[in-house]
C-alpha cells in the first residue's frame, strides 16, 4: 500500500517507517518483545495547534484527547489494511500496556525514539520530540509490521526544510516543571502534576508494583481509555516554555514522509 496516500487521507501531518536495525538494542528490544515477527516500526504523528495550549484546562485536555484517539483509530485502520494485505501487523496501544525500566514509566514502545530515528525529530530535555514543523507540539502513534524495510530516503518537512530543532540545553522545561519531574535522568511521571493528582506519593511505589504484572495491565486496559478522558491535563509548561515551542509553521498539510531505514 502507498503510505504517503493512505496517511494524506488520514490527515496525518508527519510519518516515518523505520527497520529495527536503526533502533537502539533496548528499542529494537522492546518492539521484539511486543511483536515477535517486528521488522519495522511505522510512527505516525498529528499537531497540537497552539490555540489548544491556551484552552483552560479541561478543553485543552479534550483537544488532545481528540487528537490522541484520532491517531490511534488511523494506527488500527493500517494495521488491519497491511494484515489483510498478508502483512503482519499490530498497532502500538494508545494508552496500556506500559511498562517499567529503571524505575521510570514508559510506552511498551518508545516512539519517541523511533521518530527521532526515522529522522522525524530530535530529542528534548524535556523527552519529548522536537520536530522541524510543530517543535514539541506532536502527538504520535505507530504500527509494528512484519515487513522488512530496504529503501531509504531523507527526511523532509511541508517546509523545504529537513533539520530538526535541536534542544538548546537551556533547561528552561526543568525550572519551570512545578513539581519537579524532569531532571538530568529523564521524567518521573508521577512528579508530574497531572499524574500526581490521580497517585499521591504514598500510593507511588504500590502503582508501580501494578504495572510491573501483566494480569493487572490486561484487567485495566479495557478502563483505560475511560480513565483518560476523566483525568485533566494540568500542566504543559515543559512544552509551552519550551523555545522551540511554535516550531516552523508551515501551510502545506500534506504527510512528512521521513527517513525509511
Amino acid at each position: 500500500m502507498d503510505l504517503t496516500i493512505f496517511f494524506r487521507d488520514q490527515g496525518i501531518d508527519v510519518f516515518s517507517e523505520v527497520c529495527l536495525d536503526n533502533l537502539s538494542d533496548e528499542d529494537r528490544s522492546s518492539v521484539v518483545q511486543f511483536f515477535p515477527a517486528a521488522q519495522s516500526v511505522i510512527v505516525l504523528g498529528k499537531e497540537v495547534p497552539v490555540p489548544v495550549y491556551r484552552m483552560p484546562p479541561k478543553e485543552k485536555t479534550k483537544g488532545m484527547l481528540r487528537i490522541a484517539e484520532a491517531l490511534d483509530k488511523t494506527a488500527i485502520q493500517l494495521a488491519g489494511r497491511l494484515n489483510d494485505e498478508r502483512i503482519p501487523a499490530l498497532p502500538v496501544p494508545l494508552y496500556l500496556p506500559v511498562r517499567i525500566a529503571d524505575g521510570k514509566v514508559q510506552g511498551i514502545v518508545r516512539l519517541k525514539q523511533v521518530a527521532a530515528a526515522g529522522g522525524l525529530g530530535s530529542p528534548g530535555r524535556n523527552t519529548v520530540l522536537l520536530s522541524p514543523r510543530f517543535g514539541p507540539r506532536l502527538l504520535l502513534s505507530g504500527v509494528v509490521t512484519g515487513r522488512r524495510v530496504q529503501e531509504s530516503c531523507l527526511a523532509v518537512s511541508s517546509t523545504g526544510r529537513t533539520e530538526a530543532p535541536a534542544c538548546t540545553g537551556c533547561g528552561r522545561c526543568i525550572r519551570v516543571c512545578p513539581g519537579g519531574a524532569l531532571g538530568p535522568e529523564g521524567v518521573d511521571a508521577f512528579r508530574c502534576r497531572t499524574v500526581s493528582t490521580w497517585v499521591p506519593p504514598l500510593l507511588v511505589p504500590a502503582v508501580k508494583w501494578m504495572l510491573e504484572r501483566t494480569l493487572f495491565l490486561q484487567c485495566m486496559a479495557p478502563v483505560a481509555p475511560w480513565i483518560a478522558r476523566t483525568a485533566t491535563i494540568r500542566c504543559s509548561l515543559c512544552v509551552t516554555d519550551c523555545p522551540n515551542f511554535a516550531g516552523i509553521e508551515g501551510r502545506d498539510k500534506a504527510p512528512v514522509h521521513g527517513n525509511v531505514t
